[in-house]
């Protein structure tokens, strides 16, 4: 997906450690941005080293960027067993127009 977007909310960098099943620390590294499209708003996040090398990267509110990325969809069950679905957006690119 590719989209001209201008920015509405830049969230800080965060890097949250968790186990990974062979028992080795890792680090999940990601920000995300509130995007407006038109008239549709979304949220995406820019995750792993791609994240941490957008860390230090200023976003202004109102600029237009081309933002580059990909949907990928979820499904789990909530606590009283109802199918839950959840649409994300990962940031592979985001560049000032």
């Amino acid at each position: 997906m590719e989209a001209i977007v201008t920015i509405k909310e830049v969230g800080a960098y965060s890097e949250r450690q968790y186990q990974r099943a062979d028992g080795s620390t890792e680090y999940f590294k990601s920000r995300g941005i509130v995007m407006k499209h038109g008239g549709d708003e979304m949220y995406g996040e820019m995750t792993g080293e791609y994240a941490s090398k957008q860390r230090d990267q200023q976003f202004y509110q109102g600029q237009g960027y081309v933002v580059k990325g990909f949907w990928k969809h979820r499904t789990w069950q909530d606590q009283q067993g109802q199918t839950r679905h959840e649409n994300m957006l990962y940031i592979t690119d985001i560049q000032t127009l």
